[in-house]
């Protein structure tokens, strides 16, 4: 019986790491580093990194040290290696939809996983967790009604506008407060516990909710349009649920908690059970719980959720390059455009009340600020890829998110420099740099 093809770029994932990891056990390598299993006491390998576009983590020597040296050079080579494969037709679209389901449903959920579970965590800071929750639930309910007033017809770019407008990746926040002696470890530590608190449910849970709720053929009698969206212009009524009943209920989900409420409605109960299954959402929370718990990760649950997640970003950066197709058709750079308005001027929302009305310490609100300026998630390539929006949105997915990530990482970095200015020389000693 012929093996399926997830299961042929499964195994070669797999083979890639073992011979990695046998090229490099010496004794500075991969064997002394699970030998014992993790001292939670202990700085982890991770340095708080939970989604760090760098190939190779800090912790990580010997023949990787190499690789190191040349980690950003080869993130683009694996993304022009997946522009090329599509170019020449090597491998064909289902077999990248099989590598993307195994990216985002196996291998991701494993990274978060050991990487949240090893995270120092500071329970002084626990407070950052409370107030991230309500101030994303907060720029959650503004990306829906802005949404529905930027895109009053087109039910799927409705959905995929409010996909683009919020929940952030944090890959290049991390490393940035690390290596700046004005933030550091305590700094990193906040906005760990900033994702975990809110930007984790935004991601893993009201993404997909939103994604399978506005998924296309969601309605009977839905009609694609060219960009790969639906067109419901003449849909039966119901389909935007910010519109539905008379004029008093219109007026109460006008409000946050009444925008709650017609959410909740208007969402089939299997499409939010279904967010609540999801591997991501579940591994996020089982981290966070063993990492709380003070819970050690021993040797022979490291070892393999160590081999299981770490080829997550290649293939991420390698899907990127197949799915991201640049050819962009007519209109779809204004609609990208106006989705990243859309985000960025909620985001600026967010970080005048983080900057003005947060009762902390100017350290915590500054690295909460940097946080909200994070772009876009990863994830969202795979829930519009697995909701079927179409090639075409799935494209536009990703060239987004490529522009949002510019527009992110030069914000933070121009940011970083003012607040460091505002908070003056550090009062401790910087942590040694990552490699």
């Amino acid at each position: 019986m012929p093996m399926k093809p997830h299961f042929h770029v499964a195994f070669a994932l797999f083979r890639l790491l073992s011979v990695v990891s046998e090229a490099d056990a010496q004794p500075t390598g991969l064997g002394p580093r699970f030998v014992k299993g993790v001292d939670m006491h202990a700085m982890p390998d991770t340095r708080g990194e939970l989604d760090d576009w760098a190939v190779v983590e800090p912790g990580d020597g010997g023949a990787f040290e190499v690789i190191k040296k040349f980690s950003a050079l080869l993130v683009l080579l694996i993304i022009a290696a997946g522009a090329f494969v599509r170019s020449q037709h090597w491998i064909q679209r289902h077999q990248a939809d099989a590598l993307r389901r195994i990216c985002f449903t196996w291998l991701l959920p494993a990274f978060l996983l050991r990487h949240i579970w090893l995270v120092q965590l500071d329970s002084q800071l626990y407070a950052v967790a409370a107030y991230s929750l309500p101030l994303h639930l907060l720029w959650f309910f503004m990306g829906l009604q802005s949404s529905t007033a930027l895109v009053p017809q087109d039910r799927q770019m409705r959905g995929w506008t409010m996909l683009m407008c919020q929940g952030t990746m944090n890959s290049f926040l991390y490393p940035l407060l690390l290596h700046n002696p004005s933030f550091g470890e305590k700094s990193l530590a906040c906005a760990v516990l900033w994702d975990l608190g809110g930007n984790m449910w935004i991601c893993q849970f009201a993404l997909f909710a939103i994604a399978a709720y506005f998924r296309p053929a969601a309605k009977h009698g839905d009609q694609i349009g060219d960009n790969g969206s639906v067109d419901v212009e003449s849909a039966e009524d119901g389909d935007n649920f910010w519109e539905e009943g008379d004029l008093a209920s219109k007026k109460a989900k006008s409000t946050a908690w009444g925008g709650l409420q017609a959410l909740t409605e208007n969402i089939p109960s299997d499409v939010l059970f279904d967010a609540l299954k999801q591997p991501v959402l579940i591994c996020c929370i089982l981290g966070f719980t063993l990492n709380v718990a003070g819970a050690p990760l021993p040797a022979m649950l490291d070892t393999p959720l160590w081999v299981v997640g770490e080829p997550y970003k290649i293939a991420l950066y390698f899907l990127v390059g197949y799915y991201g197709d640049h050819h962009l058709g007519p209109g779809d750079t204004h609609r990208m455009g106006a989705a990243l308005l859309l985000r960025y001027c909620l985001s600026l929302v967010i970080i005048v009340i983080t900057l003005t009305m947060l009762p902390l310490e100017s350290l915590y609100r500054y690295t909460i600020a940097l946080a909200v300026l994070s772009p876009s998630s990863s994830y969202l390539m795979h829930l519009v890829g697995e909701h079927g929006y179409g090639e075409g949105l799935l494209r536009l997915t990703v060239c987004a998110g490529f522009v949002s990530t510019l527009i992110s990482t030069f914000g933070q970095n121009m940011l970083a420099v003012v607040f460091a200015g505002w908070l003056g020389p550090p009062s401790y000693e910087p942590p040694p740099p990552a490699f």
